[in-house]
Parts: structure tokens; sequence; C-alpha cells
């Protein structure tokens, strides 16, 4: 089954864009023109990824309605993964979005290039850490072991070959999701080493009655406590 994405924007010339490109990279994708919209879509359709405009039109008629759709995402326990597109650069935006429940968020303009990593990384965070896939497998290893080991005596030589390779087959699929794991931990670690890093260097160079230190301390700690 395709990943299912869906987009939430009011800027037209932007949805059409994001559409069109996502629609070469073989996922499903739908298109919302704001909170309402979105959230009957939401109760529609299952989707793995929801982009959302942070600045479009909220609940109260002003400019924060991708954080009132953020929060009734996660008010709703929705299992989809978002991805905050803002047009102003600002550190506290990322940290409000993040604190909320998004993965990542892109800055406008942004690139399609910028775009297509960000989705495949997330896409593949979701694939190798899904629980229910990662059981299937272990139940299907199991069900080959005991299958071989009941009938192993009626079959003929190829037969058992045959699911000897099959076995191992299934036994390589899984270490390999289990190293695709690790090694998608360890780079967030590395990611996270690094933000902890700078913003500690920043911190030693801003004065303590510098208004911008508090948010500096903010990501941190965040920074810190995610390692």
């Amino acid at each position: 089954m395709k990943p299912r994405i869906l987009v939430v924007d009011d800027e037209e010339p932007i949805r059409i864009v994001i559409e069109k490109y996502l629609e070469g990279e073989d996922l499903v994708i739908d298109v919302s023109t704001g909170f309402n919209e979105a959230v009957s879509l939401l109760e529609s359709g299952q989707y793995d990824i929801i982009m959302i405009d942070k600045n479009m039109p909220g609940l109260d008629g002003l400019g924060e309605g991708g954080m009132d759709l953020l929060r009734h995402i996660r008010s709703k326990l929705i299992p989809a993964e978002v991805i905050m597109m803002t047009g102003y650069a600002t550190l506290d935006t990322a940290i409000e979005a993040m604190r909320l429940g998004a993965f990542d968020y892109l800055i406008k303009p942004f690139s399609m290039h910028e775009l297509k990593i960000k989705i495949h990384r997330l896409l593949e965070y979701r694939r190798f850490l899904d629980p229910a896939k990662t059981m299937a497998l272990y139940k299907s290893i199991r069900a080959k072991i005991l299958d071989l080991a009941v009938n192993k005596s009626s079959l003929p030589e190829s037969e058992v070959d045959k699911s000897l390779t099959s076995l191992n087959e299934s036994i390589d699929e899984l270490f390999r999701q289990v190293k695709e794991c690790e090694r998608f931990l360890l780079t967030h670690r590395e990611s996270l080493a690094h933000i902890a890093g700078y913003a500690e260097q920043l911190k030693s160079r801003i004065p303590e009655e510098d208004e911008s230190r508090p948010l500096i301390e903010e990501i941190c700690r965040h920074s810190s406590n995610r390692l």
C-alpha cells in the first residue's frame, strides 16, 4: 500500500506544487485548504504524514491555524506524523511545534529536494519502528520453523532446501530491520549531539540578561533530554 500524505495549506500555488511533485514519488496525496476541511479528511481516512501550514487562518480567525490543527491531531491520538511548514524562520516556532508533537518543520520557501529528503526520512522512521510489522515478520519466521519441524520427515529434499532458503531470507530481513533501526537512531543521536553542542556554545556567549537567553537554555535542555 502506498504511503498517504495530507497537505494542508491555504495558499493554492503551494498546494499545487507540492501535490504535483509528490505524485511522482509513488505516494497518495490529498490536499486541504484549511482546518475544517482537514479535520473532515482526517475523520474519513488514515495518513502516514500530514504537512501543515502553521500560519493559515485558525479557529479564532487569526494566523495560527496550523498549531490548532496540530493540537487537534494530538488530542484525537491520530497516528500520523506532522511536518510543520512556516514562513517565519524562528527557533521558537520550531520548538513550539515539536513540543506539541510535530516530527519536523520546513521553512518557506523550501526546495522540493529538501521536502523529498524529509518525507523519505520520516517514512523510513515509521517503517523500521513499526511494531506491527516487526511482530508480523517474527510470527512468519516462527510459523516457518514449526512447519519445517513438523513436516521435515515427509518432505522431499528439494522442498526442505526451499523452506530453509525462505527461512534464511526472513531471518535476514529481520536483522536488516534491526540494523536499519539502529542506524536511524544513531544518526538522530549524532544530530542531537551537534545541536546540543552548538546550543551550549551559543549559551556561553550570550549574557544572562539577554532576552534570547531563556530560549537558548530551553534548546539545551530539550536536546540533552532527547540524547
